[in-house]
């Protein structure tokens, strides 16, 4: 099977179908496990500035006084670099899972001697495929 990209027709590589389909549902996995990761690590920010703020509201008016809290930009950046960033890469990898499922899809359903995929998931198979290549 030739396995085109999609921008750089010029490009192509020869793999089996098999082989083809086992780094596309390999990549899948790995996306799918990133997507697990960066939604954990929102989770643990989000649970430990609820317990900050549980003890914060449980503090006395005078200790509330003396205790030093980070300025409210402070707070809006850190909200940006630990939620709002990775909840945008979060969608990104979607977008990804998406063109991968559609690519999945339509070589289960029409067996053909040519596919072009998407730049991203062209450089991601051709990577993976070299990757099993040295390690054979």
């Amino acid at each position: 099977m030739i396995v085109q990209d999609e921008l750089n027709q010029n490009v192509n590589m020869h793999m089996a179908e098999t082989e083809l389909l086992e780094i596309l549902h390999f990549i899948r996995t790995k996306k799918e496990q990133e997507i697990d990761k960066i939604k954990s690590k929102i989770n643990k920010y989000v649970q430990k500035k609820n317990a900050e703020e549980t003890f914060y509201q449980s503090l006395s008016p005078m200790r509330k006084l003396f205790t030093g809290r980070s300025p409210s930009h402070h707070q809006a950046v850190e909200y940006i670099a630990h939620v709002k960033e990775p909840l945008q890469q979060i969608e990104r990898l979607k977008q990804g899972l998406f063109e991968l499922n559609h690519s999945i899809r339509s070589l289960q359903e029409e067996h053909r001697e040519e596919i072009t995929l998407s730049t991203s998931i062209f450089r991601e198979v051709r990577n993976n495929h070299r990757m099993e290549n040295f390690s054979s």
